[in-house]
């Protein structure tokens, strides 16, 4: 079962960089630090097979990316579905927003937006990328007129796919997909799963440059789930996720 988490809060890793030292003590004209989106401290998950995760202090700022690293079977997943409010811890605390999770995740789960997870919110194959969009302009009640779905798919490089059914995305693009829909309703901020799953490292930096565009261009604050430690470097911060026994 997985185990122990550390973030840049607990010290360096090795692995991951750190985030800014909070410097607001040093003098009055310092301004105060922005409070993160997504705050968790002691949070934990356990169930009758053990801990899915346990003592994660993590940080997620708007604009920024946070990168959570781990082996696969790590509780990366699990970790970012909490996050965003579709998962109920067993311990610790979790704020989205100021909001107290899991007794305000009704409200929080607004919010922040998901990409796709594997066995949670596959596309149905037979859809084109546009109708995906579409289905989800509709769920945020936004005007799918003059063009507003295809100005959306080309912002995360999808314009030539538009008409493509979702079985016939390579990889790569259905990632940006996951992406794209994810960023519908304009979010606060979004969780991202596997970046890497069936992809080369160049196709996988590809998606991290768009993940921290968007999140500065948008003001959200992302969370994305990652094994390489290259990719977990390319983020502004990174929290590891170690399994039982490392």
């Amino acid at each position: 079962m997985q185990d122990v988490q550390e973030s840049p809060a607990a010290g360096p890793t090795g692995t991951c960089p750190m985030e800014p030292v909070d410097a607001s003590g040093l003098g009055e004209r310092e301004e105060a630090p922005e409070a993160p989106y997504l705050s968790a401290r002691g949070l934990e998950l356990e169930t009758y097979a053990g801990f899915v995760y346990r003592n994660v202090d993590l940080d997620v700022f708007k604009g920024r990316v946070t990168a959570v690293r781990g082996r696969n079977g790590s509780g990366k997943s699990a970790l970012l579905l909490t996050l965003a409010g579709r998962m109920k811890p067993t311990g610790g605390m979790l704020f989205v927003g100021g909001l107290e999770l899991p007794r305000e995740r009704a409200k929080a789960e607004r919010h922040v937006g998901l990409g796709l997870f594997k066995g949670l919110n596959d596309l149905p194959e037979n859809l084109s990328a546009r109708s995906a969009a579409k289905a989800e302009f509709d769920l945020y009640g936004l005007s799918a007129r003059d063009g507003a779905v295809e100005e959306h798919l080309c912002w995360w490089g999808l314009g030539d796919v538009a008409r493509v059914r979702v079985r016939d995305l390579t990889a790569e693009k259905l990632a940006r997909l996951g992406i794209a829909l994810a960023f519908v309703g304009d979010p606060d901020a979004a969780v991202v799963d596997d970046v890497e799953d069936q992809l080369t490292l160049s196709q996988s930096r590809g998606l991290m440059e768009l993940l921290a565009r968007a999140a500065r261009e948008r003001h959200a604050a992302v969370a994305v789930a990652v094994v390489e430690r290259d990719l977990a470097r390319m983020a502004d911060s990174c929290a590891y996720l170690a399994k039982e026994g490392e």
